[in-house]
């Protein structure tokens, strides 16, 4: 901690302790960004400080189920770096619509500020340039009715276009089509991302089979920091449970020594493989025993590798 900052602590101190505390609160919520972790930062904003409780405001409400996961990890970061003799931050909530809109203008998060309304694309005018353009467009067909309906399409697309120019959409990272301003990809583009993040995650549980949920998500988001807002615990668990009945479905029964097998054994166990025991690899089979190929042998193999009464 700079000297800086020591000595102001200590000055406010002088002041008493209610003085103090929202002298430290109000230095948590200005040093946000580097007191948690970055992929925290870019969901999660501090609001307030109040007796003990953080209240955050969390961009992305699909992570709201998942700040649970991470709000020890918060809390610990923060009262290490403040170490007072109580604990900054005990308790870590969700903030009321009315707690962020108490907020300065310049510090209510993106996300929770009231957008004005726009209008709507049907709404929007041509000039009579872009008028003539469509019409161009449409008098290549001969047929009236044909031709009519062409010019109505053209001109619905035009309007589509310039509503979505009004409103800052912009390129997506992939193509030339246009996306909302709160997104990177169009919605083709989106799904082929996805599926790359998930082949992603593939990758790093099949060579860390034992990694937990949140590190696995955190080595994705460095590799693809685009993919903040897809993706989510839920996701990379997804992705874990996938990879396992797809390497079960490699594994013919009976089979228990095969890389395959080792390698799904540590995924369903989360463990290293080191610490595969025979005993580990048979109960895992028989749990897994539905997603293992060759079904028609399951009847046969249940009998061997059940205890004789």
């Amino acid at each position: 901690m700079s000297d800086m900052k020591n000595f102001l602590r200590d000055k406010m101190r002088s002041f008493g302790a209610g003085t103090y505390k929202k002298f430290l609160g109000n230095e948590l919520i200005h040093d946000w960004d580097k007191l948690v972790d970055e992929s925290i930062a870019a969901q999660v904003r501090p609001v307030t400080l109040e007796h003990g409780i953080l209240f955050v405001h969390v961009k992305n409400s699909a992570f709201k189920d998942q700040l649970k996961f991470f709000a020890e990890e918060i809390i610990d970061a923060l009262n290490e770096h403040f170490a007072e003799d109580e604990p900054l931050v005990k308790e870590i909530r969700i903030a009321y619509g009315f707690q962020v809109a108490d907020l300065p203008p310049e510090k209510i998060p993106p996300a929770a500020q009231k957008k004005s309304p726009v209008v709507k694309p049907e709404d929007v005018t041509l000039t009579d340039e872009e008028l003539a353009r469509c019409n161009e467009r449409a008098q290549k067909f001969s047929d009236e009715k044909l031709r009519e309906t062409v010019l109505q399409t053209l001109i619905s697309q035009a309007k589509a276009q310039k509503f979505r120019l009004i409103n800052n959409w912009h390129k997506c990272k992939r193509c030339d089509a246009l996306c909302a301003p709160e997104e990177i990809f169009c919605e083709s583009c989106k799904i082929k991302v996805r599926d790359e993040m998930i082949s992603e995650l593939f990758k790093i549980f099949y060579d860390t089979p034992q990694i937990k949920p949140w590190d696995a998500q955190k080595i994705l988001l460095e590799r693809m920091p685009f993919m903040r807002r897809e993706c989510s615990l839920d996701a990379v668990e997804s992705a874990r449970t996938s990879l396992i009945q797809k390497i079960a479905g490699r594994i013919r029964i009976g089979d228990e020594t095969s890389p395959d097998v080792l390698k799904l054994v540590a995924l369903a166990r989360r463990l290293p493989l080191e610490q595969i025991t025979p005993a580990i690899i048979q109960r895992t089979l028989v749990d897994l025993q539905f997603n293992l190929a060759d079904q028609t042998r399951l009847r046969r193999y249940n009998a061997i590798k059940s205890p004789k009464k």
